[in-house]
């Protein structure tokens, strides 16, 4: 691997439009994540369809991330995040005007696309504009800005729909949405020169270009450490907010229960740095992520708000943690040439926990019960965990 260049400084302004581009990139995932599961349970979805629902929106990433990766190399994250940002809105401010399943499914595949390129782009051309010394820190403040967003979005979302209906809240996450577009609009466009190729020659390159590097051991248990990571948010993203209903919370206290766990992820994000200096990156890693699991696999067998809501804040702690510490790993792994590419790989493993872990849920839900369910995956992920850090161990490999 390359050394990286030293990129171009950018000003206080500027640096404040990429953590904005956080704050806007990935905040339409937590409200459609509540939203979604309650327009099923609203239209009489079984959980079998809302496991399906829920998963498609991770299919089309899971596909085309590669592709979506390279396309931030070759034109630039800039460019991604104007357009994006217009695909995220768009489909969320349909989602209300439709009624059936298969409707739904569709604008998952589309809306799925759009909320994901937003975020890869925002974090590719975060990684990009980071000074190598400053990257812990600054990746820290950009997951910080994100979780910040994430914090705001279901509690506004859950007082509009206890207000004003479901539509209200897709009405704000459309609006969010789009806001991406015009944090992009004034970034300078900071892609490395001298890439070219045409559109299909991009996308159709991608896999070829991106899965040799996971011939490299160290970055292959990241993305199999962001696969766990974001199998345990799909928990909460499907079924966590089915759960919350059927114990008899309200959509605003849902709101409530999910800034909880946004609220979490912020004061993770900001104390990942600080952490690894006084431990490492691999125990970081390895210790969020059991945290995120143990406690969101614990959630069914309390109704009371009170610990709902601290295993709400715990799952939180261990999501923030690990996303920062990921991304600096990342960094570590990467030439920046490869950066947009490297975060399509993530995103890649990302929609795979997303896709499945919904699908699988939902069978369980409707074969054996929600609590079982939630019992059999995270001991699962738990067990895929222990796995990776004995192999971990075993190859005395790190990321410090």
């Amino acid at each position: 691997m390359s050394a990286d260049p030293a990129p171009r400084a950018l000003g206080a302004p500027q640096r404040a439009l990429v953590y904005a581009s956080a704050f806007c990139g990935i905040t339409p995932q937590t409200p459609i994540g509540m939203l979604l599961p309650l327009w099923a349970v609203d239209r009489g979805l079984p959980p079998a369809q809302l496991g399906t629902a829920v998963a498609l929106a991770s299919l089309s990433p899971l596909l085309l991330a590669l592709p979506a990766g390279a396309l931030c190399d070759r034109y630039g994250d800039r460019r991604i995040m104007l357009w994006a940002g217009i695909g995220a809105a768009l489909t969320a401010a349909l989602f209300p005007l439709i009624d059936s399943f298969l409707a739904a499914c569709a604008l998952q595949l589309a809306g799925g696309l759009a909320r994901s390129m937003s975020w890869l782009a925002a974090q590719s051309y975060a990684l990009r504009a980071a000074p190598p010394a400053r990257r812990n820190t600054i990746m820290g403040r950009f997951s910080f800005a994100g979780s910040i967003g994430m914090l705001l979005a279901p509690l506004l979302a859950g007082a509009l729909v206890a207000g004003w209906g479901l539509s209200a809240g897709f009405a704000l996450m459309a609006v969010w949405g789009g806001l991406l577009t015009l944090v992009a609009l004034p970034l300078p466009d900071i892609r490395e020169p001298g890439r070219s190729g045409t559109l299909w020659q991009v996308t159709g390159s991608a896999y070829r270009q991106a899965l040799p590097l996971l011939a490299q051991t160290s970055l292959m248990i990241v993305m199999l450490l962001t696969l766990l990571r974001l199998s345990a948010a799909a928990v909460n993203a499907s079924f966590y907010p089915v759960h919350l209903a059927a114990a008899g919370f309200s959509p605003a206290t849902i709101g409530i229960l999910f800034a909880c766990i946004n609220g979490a992820i912020s004061v993770g994000s900001l104390s990942a740095a600080a952490l690894i200096r006084h431990t490492s990156i691999s125990a970081v890693l390895f210790g969020s992520i059991a945290l995120s699991v143990a406690s969101i696999s614990a959630v069914p067998f309390s109704t009371s708000l009170v610990v709902v809501g601290g295993l709400s804040a715990l799952h939180g702690l261990g999501l923030g943690l690990s996303l920062p510490t990921l991304l600096a790993a990342i960094g570590r792994q990467t030439a920046p040439s490869q950066r947009g590419l490297v975060i399509g790989l993530r995103t890649l493993f990302n929609r795979l926990g997303y896709f499945a872990v919904p699908v699988l849920l939902g069978m369980l839900v409707q074969g054996m019960g929600l609590r079982w369910a939630f019992v059999i995956t995270g001991a699962a992920l738990l067990g895929l965990l222990g796995v990776t850090y004995g192999y971990l161990r075993r190859r005395r490999l790190a990321y410090d």
